[in-house]
């Protein structure tokens, strides 16, 4: 593909709001927070304040990029977010960060039609436009969602995840020879369109079948490079659940010391832009191996199943 990923700038609220918080308006007993708590092993999720609105969120994340300098040579900026409605239709929220940053001049699109899975998709989708537009050579991926303006307990998905708000702003270069995006792929299964307004009997099916759809998606991508799971050094999940990932590594073989699970604890699941925060965790611990390769994973509801496999220290050393 040939896109390396340059810098993640990442924004995460301090506020943190706890599952009992988000479960007491639902009524539900003492049963579904244990569920929560002990078995996916979550503590909280990152809430932004009432009043913050979206585009300061996202400019946060684009400050903490570490080399803000090359936002001068942007090419094209995509923006993905899940939740559809986020501003009132006049609000021209992207005009307004770019504004921020001198990139008005910038072509922008938006990606949203996958929910979660949506920044796969826009890796996918570059890859597929830089094909036919060489010059673009420098992106900036932004990917935010936040839910301050609607009741907390639209924040729960039933015996799955609670939602958390944040950002992150990503710098992908033709030039760049590290963290390199070598392909994308998603896995759609339309069965369950209806996602978020499922029926309990929908649910059902669609967790029936999630773990395989995980590992059907992730063979189906490696088999376009001819690898398979004894190739690849780590995995950067998408942070619904830790239940998800055990299961995962219980019928794979892939060990859970190669699945990068430190922030579903910490932070849950934050829509689009889980496996990014993972990344640039791991990248900050030093857990990546230098010339290792990892699969990125982010699932939306819908339902689609996004991956992307990335190269590691793929530079000539001189």
């Amino acid at each position: 593909m040939g896109f390396g990923i340059v810098d993640i700038g990442v924004y995460l609220p301090e506020q943190i709001q706890q599952p009992e918080e988000v479960l007491a308006a639902l009524e539900l007993g003492k049963g579904e927070l244990q569920f929560l708590r002990k078995y996916h092993r979550l503590e909280g999720v990152p809430v932004t304040e009432s009043g913050q609105m979206l585009d300061d969120t996202i400019a946060q994340a684009v400050e903490r990029l570490q080399t803000k300098p090359a936002l001068s040579g942007i090419d094209l900026v995509l923006y993905v977010h899940s939740f559809q409605v986020q501003t009132p239709s006049d609000y021209r929220l992207v005009q307004r960060v770019l504004q921020r940053f001198g990139l008005e001049h910038v072509p922008f699109y938006g990606i949203s039609q996958m929910n979660c899975a949506s920044s796969i998709a826009a890796l996918q989708w570059l890859e597929r436009i830089s094909q036919t537009q060489p010059h673009i050579r420098n992106v900036l991926l932004i990917c935010a969602d936040q839910f301050n303006f609607l009741p907390p307990e639209w924040r729960y998905l039933r015996k799955s995840a609670i939602l958390g708000d944040s950002a992150v702003a990503v710098l992908l270069s033709r030039e760049s020879c590290q963290h390199v995006v070598q392909a994308a792929h998603v896995l759609r299964d339309t069965r369950f369109h209806t996602g978020y307004h499922a029926t309990a009997d929908e649910i059902s099916a669609f967790n029936r079948l999630y773990v395989d759809h995980i590992i059907q998606g992730m063979e189906e991508l490696l088999s376009t490079q001819g690898l398979s799971f004894e190739d690849v050094d780590h995995i950067f999940p998408h942070n619904v659940n830790w239940t998800t990932w055990k299961e995962f590594s219980r019928r794979t073989g892939v060990g859970l010391e190669r699945i990068y699970l430190d922030n579903i604890q910490r932070i849950g699941h934050t829509f689009s832009t889980d496996p990014f925060i993972n990344l640039s965790s791991g990248l900050e611990q030093d857990w990546v191996c230098r010339k290792g390769r990892s699969i990125m994973v982010s699932i939306g509801l819908g339902s689609f199943f996004g991956f992307a496999l990335v190269e590691h220290g793929g530079c000539e050393e001189e």
